[in-house]
């Protein structure tokens, strides 16, 4: 749950929430503290010193736990709860509600205070636990700090960092932490790709796709080919999946995004063909598509429209990333296997629950992830699980596709254990489209055995 938003909230005092019982404080809100932190920024302070302090009274991480074992009522009294005991930060500036669990305040220290004295203190009373019905329950807090003085970036910016620092104080042995004021970059960076991303999907030259070959490892021909997704933003350069696809799968974006990528390399399948590569193609897809009660139903018509039947195409998901509902995203999957097309389970052997994954998942490939696979240079252990992994995989009726093969000895091995396929940089770099074909057909001859 993330309980900051930077939006501005109506000016004054936050309205009474309904669900709550009255416990709670009625504190200024964040629009004030950042009116308060401007202000400060703009005097000239000379030698004084100013902070900005939130305080996450407890790990927002906690909150469903909290409220299955202990109730609503006690949920949301919680801050007004801790604040009882921390009476003296009330006596020390004035306090402003900046989250559910987290309020904010300026901290000048006045003479013989340090900032140090000031935060130790308030951590040993943040230690100290809750008590419910006689109970006592200890609570995860953390504190953010940011200097004032040092701070850049806008006013907004710097208040996210430090509430940021302060989420992850939760988990340090001080109980606080200095904002990282280039959070305040990647805040606006992931912003901006948020923001562009509709925009681009527009653009004629932005997002193109790559291909890297799948090789078959008994016949040692190219059978396949990933599809790689590349942003060429147009201010920032180029921009990876792993940045700009954990973004868009927050957004209502990952539609647009993956109905781009698919159309795309559907439209390629039918120009190869045409030019004799005859190959498969594979594309991630995210595990929020196939909760798109309509997702089928849009796929078979990408296929319909370029004339193309499912055979060629096959879609990965990452077994990193959960299913939120997972009836429906069964029911699709089920549905996209009636329909021929391949399922793969991608980045296999990165996840928490690997086998559980692999239980509820109706694939027929198993995609080892590459740094299982780069790891099994001179290391026994791991040359153990990948080939246990192969033999799993069989016995599952699934094939097998090693990622990231870089040396000769890696695809020897892989080769000896059964491996049915493997791509990586020793077999080829990812190639535009044009580039790949021109590849294919140079080594994969019609009728050849390449």
């Amino acid at each position: 749950m993330n309980e900051l938003s930077l939006s501005s909230d109506a000016e004054g005092l936050n309205p009474p929430d309904g669900a709550r019982t009255g416990a709670a404080p009625l504190l200024p809100n964040r629009e004030l503290l950042l009116r308060e932190i401007q202000a400060m920024r703009q005097r000239p302070l000379a030698e004084d010193e100013a902070f900005l302090i939130v305080v996450n009274i407890a790990d927002t991480k906690a909150y469903d736990d909290i409220i299955r074992i202990f109730g609503y009522k006690f949920a949301d009294n919680i801050l007004g709860i801790r604040l009882e005991t921390l009476d003296f930060l009330a006596a020390q500036a004035t306090l402003y509600q900046v989250g559910f669990w987290s309020v904010g305040l300026i901290f000048v220290p006045r003479k013989s205070e340090t900032l140090d004295g000031f935060l130790n203190t308030l951590v040993e009373n943040l230690a100290n636990p809750i008590i419910c019905r006689g109970i006592p329950i200890p609570m995860k807090a953390g504190v953010g700090v940011c200097d004032l003085k040092k701070g850049l970036g806008s006013t907004e910016d710097l208040l996210q960092s430090t509430y940021i620092a302060g989420q992850a104080a939760c988990m340090t042995s001080s109980g606080w932490s200095v904002c990282n004021y280039e959070l305040a970059d990647d805040h606006r960076r992931a912003f901006s790709l948020i923001a562009d991303i509709g925009y681009s999907l527009t653009q004629a030259n932005e997002f193109e796709l790559c291909y890297q070959p799948r090789m078959d490892l008994r016949s040692s021909r190219c059978i396949g080919a990933e599809a790689l997704l590349r942003w060429q933003h147009p201010y920032l350069g180029p921009v990876t999946p792993n940045e700009f696809i954990p973004l868009v799968e927050m957004t209502g974006l990952m539609r647009e995004l993956t109905d781009w990528v698919l159309s795309r390399a559907i439209y390629q399948i039918g120009r190869w063909q045409a030019e004799g590569v005859d190959i498969k193609i594979s594309a991630n897809i995210s595990v929020r598509n196939l909760e798109e009660p309509d997702f089928v139903r849009r796929l078979q018509a990408m296929l319909d429209y370029a004339g193309l039947t499912s055979r060629h195409l096959e879609l990965e998901l990452s077994e990193s990333r959960m299913f939120v509902d997972p009836y429906t995203a069964r029911n699709t999957l089920d549905a996209l296997r009636q329909m021929g097309i391949g399922i793969s389970v991608d980045d296999f052997g990165t996840g928490p629950n690997s086998f559980a994954y692999l239980q509820n998942t109706p694939a027929n490939i198993m995609k080892i992830d590459q740094s299982l696979i780069f790891a099994m240079k001179d290391n026994l252990r791991n040359q153990i699980v990948v080939k246990s992994m192969i033999g799993m995989a069989h016995d599952l009726s699934m094939e097998v596709v090693a990622e990231g093969v870089e040396t000769r000895e890696t695809l020897a091995m892989l080769a000896k254990w059964g491996c049915n396929c493997a791509q990586g940089y020793f077999l080829s770099r990812p190639m535009y489209a044009d580039e790949f074909s021109a590849w294919y057909l140079r080594n994969f001859p019609a009728g050849g055995k390449g």
